[in-house]
């Protein structure tokens, strides 16, 4: 039997309010109807200041943009969002020429991305994928300064297991400092694309291989490593994930998500342990944009 039918998408949380910003009538139209037809709920805007404007007068839970549009474009509208909540996840639609700009977004805090011409089956997993990601908060901890924390863990190879896994780095996390925003919400989104790696294609997932996971945590830094029981595979050969087609595959979007959101990405020799840093900014405050 295929066990891949079915494994690494999570389920689309109904009633959820979605904003969809396109500067194209058409896109607009078709977006908002699919994702109605997925069981939410949609509100729509032209541009990037009647977004604004409909984000600032009623709550939404998902942000989905187009980045290249007249007078406020998605990076702005997208910078414009996250100063008014932090929490909101923002995912961008982008054409293959936009490459820097989603490197720039996906740094600044978006969660996510989509190409043109958009496939329906990759937007509803993404917005599946964002949402759930969202809902994934670690409860209230007390916060040791000047402690590292280092968490072993390991599962069998099933999709439900990952959401667990990442709640436990969150959890951990926030014990030795982080605030919630820090990990909100595409650092979450790249240790998702890892874990789904490992046991997709290392593990083929197959529930008798197991994933282990090891996060090393401390105030200042944060480090996942993820190993899989599979063959491995040759990273030094792996296709530039952001030309063509790449970017379009399962394993080539991973790549460029986790590349573009850590600090610093790695494979062991054999090529079935991932590492993951992530370094906290410094405190304190950071310079006002120029006008």
């Amino acid at each position: 039997m295929d066990t891949s039918q079915g494994q690494g998408q999570a389920p689309m949380p109904p009633g959820r309010r979605v904003l969809v910003v396109d500067d194209e009538p058409m896109v607009l139209d078709v977006l908002t109807r699919y994702l109605r037809h997925q069981g939410l709920e949609t509100m729509a805007a032209g541009d990037g200041q009647e977004a604004l404007r409909l984000f600032s007068q009623e709550p939404c839970d998902l942000v989905i943009s187009d980045l290249r549009m007249p007078g406020m474009d998605g990076l702005q509208l997208l910078h414009a969002i996250k100063g008014l909540n932090p929490r909101v996840p923002f995912i961008f639609i982008s054409g293959f020429g936009d490459i820097p700009t989603v490197v720039e977004a996906l740094k600044s805090g978006a969660e996510n991305f989509l190409t043109k011409p958009l496939e329906m089956d990759l937007l509803s997993k993404v917005v599946a994928q964002s949402l759930s990601l969202a809902a994934t908060q670690a409860p209230p901890m007390l916060q040791l300064a000047r402690m590292r924390q280092i968490t072993q863990l390991e599962v069998p190879s099933r999709f439900e297991f990952i959401r667990e896994l990442v709640s436990q780095i969150t959890q951990s996390a926030i014990c030795v400092g982080y605030a919630q925003n820090d990990l909100d919400n595409n650092l979450k989104l790249a240790l998702v694309e890892g874990l789904t790696n490992a046991m997709e294609h290392g593990n083929r997932w197959d529930e008798n291989r197991l994933v282990r996971l090891e996060a090393d945590l401390t105030s200042d830094c944060l480090k996942v490593t993820i190993e899989d029981e599979g063959v491995g595979f040759d990273f030094c050969a792996l296709a530039d994930p952001t030309c063509g087609e790449q970017l379009l595959s399962e394993r080539g979007r991973g790549v460029f998500l986790m590349r573009a959101i850590m600090d610093e990405v790695g494979f062991n020799p054999a090529g079935n342990c991932l590492t993951l840093v992530k370094r906290r900014p410094p405190a304190g405050p950071q310079p006002a944009p120029a006008a």
